[in-house]
């Protein structure tokens, strides 16, 4: 018998080899919200998974993250099963995330209508209403390649395979539709009931609830330019057959990768230099510049960059650092807490800001503050500021997609640009790596190197800025006259050999962190590994690892 420590801290004796669903039901009335999975031993559990060994169990309902992820993807799981069934000539992939919805194009050139797609989802109604179940099966990566292999496509043969072959994997089966994914699945469809299907800028678009609100749809974020940039660097990484992790890894494991990295720097400089060419186009009326996107983006080696690029079109690139206009702090806005805000709009004096800039774009010379994070206090050392005919103001910061940061300036004098690192990387054509899982490896490598942080520090502050983003950062990315992705084809496989023995790194003791520490692991035993000694020095990816030649980008 196993011993498990259930949420209240008693112990329960079951069967080696049961489940943790029937402890689940029993747990359910006490919940908040409705329970999909758990965690046990800190890592992320299915609740039909076999249990093996004693341990502690929590229950993860839809009202936290990992629970909505578990939603995402039960309900792609039933759209997928119903679809094949209506019309199987029809088929989709799953690209990125637009805010709370996923986006699909479609494989084929025959695609759902919109009375299909209301059809189809009656259908899925129908089996949410029946509380279809969901059936996990726990069988060696070696039969898996036996039995699904063939229905499961390249992807999944290459990714499999490259397990040992005694490595237990999860099939999921709904309706006879067999299904590989990364993560827990809901037990039931009964518990995915809240979702819409349309058709948006050529492809399918499943829309679904938002973290914290699992009873209804929010609003769906038409972001145009932010799709369109997605769709460039799938539909590159695709036309160069390196758009999943198994085709990259088969580039690796040929031992022409490095053909991948240069290929992918090639990219994304072509697209620092058309956005510098644009301003060049603009130069008589636009003379700012200004630079906004999450954490671990890439926006400071950017802005370098950009500036080089400038230069190559005889522009004088001026730049003006966001931070130098905090307040005070004395000044500066608390939160409820009692902690200071740094990152909300009002911690900048907007109204110098908006002063120095109508000087500057004036022509007047201007006495530039410096802001002294020890002393809390804006200084000035005499460094003065003057635009000139040929110049442009570069200003990089968190608000820069706020028309309130800038509104004394008119629009058809600055120009926004959102930047983020909008991975075309997937595992297949069902499971895409998230963005944000990208970022927070740069970030966690970065503060490793350079800010004396170790991975459970960085892991336990990412849901703060995460809450900082999500207020500040993601509701403006619909102002963006220009969007920049900053991902790179090969970066995971060059970050892996730096993350992974700092997320070893982290103890079952911390928690939260611990349960996110062991999901990227899970992601990066799927990636070989690349050395870095052919990425150029001023690569963006280089602003994470060191060896930047733009020393400010460390």
């Amino acid at each position: 018998m196993l011993k498990i420590t259930l949420p209240d801290g008693s112990l329960r004796e079951v069967a080696e080899g049961s489940t943790l669903l029937p402890l689940a039901r029993e747990y359910a009335a006490a919940m908040a919200a409705p329970i999909v999975c758990s965690t046990f031993n800190g890592e992320l559990f299915d609740l039909q998974k076999p249990l093996q060994e004693d341990g502690r169990v929590s229950f993860v309902t839809l009202q936290e993250e990992d629970g909505m992820h578990t939603y995402v993807r039960t309900l792609l799981f039933l759209f997928l099963a119903v679809a094949r069934v209506y019309k199987p000539q029809v088929r989709v992939d799953v690209d990125n995330a637009l805010g709370d919805a996923l986006y699909c194009h479609y494989q084929t050139e025959q695609h759902f209508s919109e009375a299909d797609l209301v059809e189809i989802t009656a259908k899925m109604q129908e089996l949410v209403q029946q509380q279809t179940p969901i059936k996990l099966i726990r069988i060696p990566a070696v039969q898996a390649l036996e039995e699904y292999g063939p229905r499961c496509g390249e992807d999944f043969r290459g990714l499999v395979g490259d397990l040992e072959p005694s490595t237990l994997i999860n099939i999921y089966v709904l309706n006879e539709r067999t299904g590989y994914f990364f993560g827990p699945m809901c037990p039931h469809v009964g518990l995915v009931p809240v979702f819409k299907l349309f058709n948006y800028d050529g492809g399918l678009v499943i829309h679904y609830p938002a973290v914290g609100n699992w009873q209804e749809l929010g609003h769906f974020q038409d972001i145009a330019k932010l799709n369109n940039a997605y769709h460039d660097a799938e539909a590159w990484s695709a036309r160069i057959k390196c758009n999943t992790v198994s085709k990259m890894n088969a580039y690796i494991k040929a031992g022409v990768a490095d053909k991948i990295i240069q290929m992918g720097e090639a990219f994304q400089e072509r697209k620092i230099a058309r956005i510098a060419d644009q301003i060049a186009e603009q130069r008589n009326e636009l003379k700012l510049v200004l630079i906004a996107g999450p954490s671990s983006s890439g926006k400071t080696s950017f802005a370098q960059r950009l500036s080089i690029q400038l230069a190559v079109n005889g522009i004088r690139p001026i730049t003006v650092s966001m931070d130098d206009y905090y307040k005070n702090r004395a000044e500066t806005p608390r939160k409820a807490n009692g902690d200071y805000d740094f990152e909300c709009l009002e911690a900048l004096d907007l109204e110098l800001f908006n002063e120095h800039l109508t000087r500057l774009l004036k022509g007047e010379r201007v006495r530039m503050p410096k802001f002294n994070f020890k002393a809390g206090l804006r200084e000035y050392h005499g460094k003065e500021l003057q635009v000139t005919d040929n110049s442009v103001l570069l200003v990089e910061g968190i608000h820069g997609l706020n028309d309130k940061l800038t509104a004394s300036i008119p629009a058809n004098k600055k120009l926004k640009i959102y930047i983020s690192a909008l991975t075309p990387m997937s595992f297949d054509q069902y499971n895409r790596i998230s963005t944000t899982d990208t970022r927070l490896l740069r970030r966690m490598v970065r503060d490793s190197k350079f800010r004396a942080f170790d991975a459970q520090t960085t892991l336990a502050k990412w849901t703060d800025v995460r809450e900082g983003e999500d207020k500040y950062i993601f509701p403006y990315q619909g102002n963006a006259d220009v969007v920049m992705n900053t991902s790179l084809i090969y970066e995971l496989a060059v970050i892996k050999k730096y993350a992974e023995p700092l997320l070893l790194a982290v103890p079952q003791e911390a928690g939260p962190a611990y349960t996110k520490a062991r999901k990227l692991l899970k992601i990066l035993r799927h990636v070989h590994s690349l050395a870095d000694d052919v990425i150029p020095n001023n690569s963006l990816l280089k602003e994470f690892l060191g060896g930047s030649v733009f020393k400010d980008a460390l």
